[in-house]
């Protein structure tokens, strides 16, 4: 009978270590999750200042994805404004310049002329 009650209370005992460390781990993932959000709405801030268009701004665990279209002038201080906030481990940029492509020339453009 002792051994039972005995087993029952380390079960018992598993189980409410078992119950608080899945809180604990729900709350970190919980405080990254708010921290996300707030370094992206920082990101836009800071973005926002720099440039004339709108930029797309995603942030999942301190890396920042950029997507638009900015000028070229404003490119590298979106970058700069972006990597000097606190909080931002990487920049992923996919942003798209409105400088106009130029001349390939015929052999560079992907179609050879025979001339």
């Amino acid at each position: 009978m002792r051994l039972l009650t005995l087993v029952a209370v380390a079960a018992l005992a598993a189980g409410v270590c078992h119950y608080r460390a899945s809180r604990l781990a729900r709350a970190g993932r919980d405080r990254q999750a708010v921290s996300d959000a707030l370094l992206e709405e920082r990101v836009r801030s800071d973005v926002a200042d720099v440039v004339s268009t709108p930029v797309q701004v995603r942030c999942i665990g301190g890396v920042v994805t950029l997507r638009g279209t900015v000028r070229l002038a404003e490119r590298d201080l979106v970058l700069a404004a972006v990597l000097a906030l606190p909080g931002v481990t990487q920049v992923t940029n996919f942003l798209e310049t409105d400088e106009p492509v130029g001349d390939l020339g015929p052999m560079l453009s992907g179609i050879a002329s025979g001339v």
